[in-house]
């Protein structure tokens, strides 16, 4: 009898635990997508969320950006950057009522400068710059006001450090987008 009695327990824990994380407004996993302005140019950001506890979660981001770099007066060229980002983000300050969150994080960054359509030749000497794979790391502040229990509204500040870039070796992009939480 005892152990009919356990079986029960132990298959209503099971199921309990399922319909409950189900039920629930947040999962572990979120998509986001944000345009981005930067100094001269735009540009969007894809991540992605793992949430690894109700106060912080890592992050892989791809982001692309578009440019014109003017030198000197009267003469601008295109670059473009790709960057692949993966970062550590945890929680400053929340309130689950008003549905707002404030988050911190950064990690590397790797990627690629596509300078002036691949050529190197310009028509000046204001510069020397080849496109080139470059790599640093980032920074970002991002606040996250909740709309549903599916969207919520984010507005990044994201901050760009990459050590061997030629030109603009930082870079700061400010963004506003949508993520969703799947459940």
């Amino acid at each position: 009898m005892k152990h009919y009695h356990l079986c029960f327990w132990l298959l209503l824990a099971a199921t309990i635990f399922p319909v409950q994380q189900s039920f629930s407004q947040r999962s572990y996993l979120s998509i986001g997508a944000v345009p981005t302005y930067k100094t001269d140019g735009y540009g969007i950001q894809l991540n992605a969320n793992h949430y690894h506890s109700a106060i912080d979660y890592l992050q892989v981001s791809l982001v692309a950006t578009f440019s014109k770099e003017k030198p000197n007066a009267g003469v601008e060229f295109p670059y473009d950057d790709y960057w692949l980002n993966f970062g550590y983000f945890t929680t400053i300050l929340t309130s689950k009522k008003r549905g707002i969150s404030f988050y911190f994080g950064g990690g590397p960054s790797v990627g690629y400068k596509h300078i002036n359509n691949g050529e190197t030749n310009f028509a000046f000497d204001a510069i020397e710059a080849e496109s080139s794979f470059i790599y640093g790391a980032y920074a970002s502040f991002e606040m996250d006001f909740f709309v549903s229990d599916a969207f919520s509204l984010i507005v990044p500040i994201n901050g760009y450090y990459h050590f061997n870039s030629d030109l603009n070796d930082s870079t700061l992009l400010l963004g506003a987008g949508l993520r969703y939480y799947f459940k």
